[in-house]
């Protein structure tokens, strides 16, 4: 799709050669335009085969046509006959503003790929992608670049010189190309392109990738401002410009308002029962009516929720679609000091999931606690459906993630990939302490569902003082000796079977549980004070909590830490409550809660391996979702 040209003397840097800065680079422009232009540079053909400057510089007054033309207007295409594309184009906003992809997919299936870290580390995976290098990887990579065009100056006097420069920050994170004979080529300087007279005369069609995202807000903010320039081989002579701004398009996560087309399981080798539970697992999908991909991967990692998370980048396409990059984010767990494989071995999932129009990103810190790590978990980034408060609106939703006290600054997510994901901007955070957590995941005590009601979702809460209130309930009415957890085990083989009775009177189960419903009702004040939530947007789930070595966890399995499948549709961990005349009253509320709601409950048995290792469903399974209508651009982020 490519061929080198030589653009003369000078020569060209090489790719990693320090460029000058764009105020250098404008007072150079001349110089090396003229050199282009000079005969004893040697030839360089332009796209008719011709050779620029060869007749004489015209005298006298100069006004050139200075117009570089970008989608501002966001509908898929780069017109030169609309002057809506014309307006505002040096400015950003959610109405008008030229977009383009951070270009990190792998189009041509180039990139290396091994679960061994001593084939390939850590970094060498994440360094692989489509921006690596300065060619166009075929079609599909080039629907991956978003256009620019010059307009044509027909009547450009022999002389006239130009460039398309990408200005400030940006010029290191961005790559630009011009169409020349159909190919699309890049030339020594990623951020420049030089144009002859015959180029500006008919107009050029240029393509722009990303190099990066945006990771460091204070490095680079995401904006590219791409200026044409026009002057003529005359020192005396003033140079024209045009701008462009553009910025490049944010990573957004998945909120659960869309239904899911792809759900990831792990498959380790040696447990029989994370076998039998993606069986059962696979079973419900296939009863669900929903066409549904089912995706296991070959990892000893049970939690596929917690070492890799799908989301996706957009720019416009014509007819008011969407061009899609999946994007599946690595976790940023530093579990190793080897060099080669700091980071959490089954995240590798990320880039073996990278290919045709499907991203890998990866970013971390070393240096975090230990301890710290869980909270890099994606079960503690979860995201906030859309919704309005005071005017404000956020139509992809928020991310809601946990993290320590600021008490404990060693006690926090991953700085850089936090950093990171508040850079994206258009799904502003909200941060809730889950460090009394032993597992320290929100997932544990929240979910959001679709909904029909004004508000278009719920909001699913842990409830410990609601499940002591339907089990002391179950005792008045004589159902003392019924048995939660009949028949199952805890780890080790300790038999898990306690009456109701027991259960009650176990005063450290009361206790944890206590606990929890205190801390479940801060995160919950917070939740309310940022999005509004009423108590009829609340759906209390109740299970009791029990201590771990260091915080509490689910001592019922928590049938709120579940799969969300469609609007309709959920998957969630069987309570093994006590049977009260033939019926468990946990699976009978929650069933009757989510229906009144329009929505079924599946449910499955998430005991062993999971639950026993506090983990359910949710924390057992990943999920792509389909790609919301709104459109990030639209949100004023």
């Amino acid at each position: 799709m490519s061929f080198h040209r030589d653009w003369g003397c000078p020569s060209a840097p090489p790719e990693n050669a320090m460029p000058p800065s764009p105020h250098a680079r404008a007072r150079l422009l001349p110089l090396l335009l003229a050199c282009l232009l000079a005969s004893a540079c040697g030839p360089v053909a332009d796209d008719e085969g011709g050779r620029p400057g060869s007749e004489d510089p015209l005298e006298g007054p100069f006004h050139p046509v200075v117009d570089l033309r970008a989608d501002v207007n966001r509908n898929g295409i780069v017109e030169l006959d609309n002057p809506a594309e014309d307006e505002d184009e040096d400015t950003w906003t959610a109405e008008r503003g030229a977009i383009f992809l951070a270009n990190l997919d792998d189009d041509e299936h180039a990139c290396p790929f091994s679960m061994d870290p001593h084939r390939i580390s850590d970094d060498a995976l994440a360094q692989c992608h489509d921006a690596m290098d300065a060619v166009v990887n075929g079609e599909s990579d080039l629907e991956d670049l978003a256009r620019l065009r010059t307009v044509p100056w027909p009547e450009a006097p022999a002389g006239t010189v130009g460039s398309v420069i990408v200005s400030g920050a940006a010029g290191k994170k961005v790559r630009l190309f011009k169409r020349v004979r159909g190919n699309f080529i890049s030339g020594g300087f990623p951020d420049t392109v030089f144009l002859s007279t015959a180029e500006i005369r008919r107009g050029v069609v240029l393509a722009i990738e990303g190099r990066d995202i945006v990771r460091d807000p204070e490095e680079w903010d995401g904006f590219a401002d791409v200026v044409l320039t026009i002057g003529r081989n005359n020192p005396h002579d003033p140079v024209f410009t045009d701008t462009v701004r553009m910025r490049v398009a944010p990573v957004v996560l998945f909120h659960h308002m869309t239904p899911a087309w792809n759900v990831f399981v792990s498959k380790p080798a040696a447990s029989i029962e994370a076998n039998q539970f993606r069986q059962a697992l696979g079973g419900v999908l296939a009863d669900s009516g929903e066409r549904m991909v089912y995706s296991e991967f070959a990892v000893d990692d049970l939690w596929a929720q917690d070492y890799f998370e799908p989301a996706y980048m957009s720019m416009p396409a014509p007819e008011g679609r969407q061009h899609v990059m999946k994007v599946n984010y690595r976790a940023p767990h530093v579990y190793n000091t080897d060099a080669n494989a700091p980071l959490r071995a089954a995240g590798r999932i990320a880039f073996w999931l990278r290919g045709p129009d499907t991203a890998a990103i990866q970013q971390y810190q070393q240096g975090m606690s230990m301890a710290s790590q869980t909270l890099n978990s994606f079960g503690n980034t979860e995201v906030i459906p859309p919704y309005e408060k005071d005017g404000v609106t956020y139509p992809l939703g928020r991310l809601f993630r946990g993290r320590g006290p600021d008490s404990r600054p060693d006690y926090q997510p991953d700085p850089s990939f936090t950093q990171m994901l508040e850079a994206q901007a258009v799904q502003p955070p909200i941060y809730v302490d889950t460090s009394w957590l032993f597992v320290d995941h929100v997932d544990e005590t929240f979910t959001f569902l679709p909904a029909p009601t004004p508000r278009g979702w719920i909001a699913l809460v842990a409830d410990p003082a609601l499940a002591r209130r339907i089990l002391q309930d179950a005792q008045a009415r004589g159902h003392g000796d019924a048995k939660l957890f009949a028949g199952l085990s805890w780890a080790y083989s300790i038999p898990a079977e306690a009456s109701i009775a027991e259960v009650l009177d176990n005063p450290g189960l009361m206790d944890a549980s206590a606990v929890a419903a205190l801390e479940i009702d801060t995160q919950l004040s917070i939740l309310r004070e940022e999005t509004g939530l009423t108590d009829a947007d609340i759906i209390r789930v109740p299970f009791l909590f029990q201590n771990a070595s260091d915080g509490v966890t689910a001592y019922q399995p928590a049938t709120l830490n579940l799969l969300s499948l469609t609007p309709t549709q959920v998957i969630a961990p069987d309570p093994h409550g006590p049977l009260l005349d033939g019926e468990d009253p946990f699976k009978t509320r929650f069933e009757e809660a989510l229906g009144a709601h329009g929505i079924h409950v599946h449910w499955v048995d998430a005991w062993a391996p999971f639950h026993i290792a506090q983990g359910q469903v949710h924390c057992a399974t990943q999920s792509a979702r389909q790609v919301p209508d709104v459109k990030w651009w639209e949100g004023g982020r």
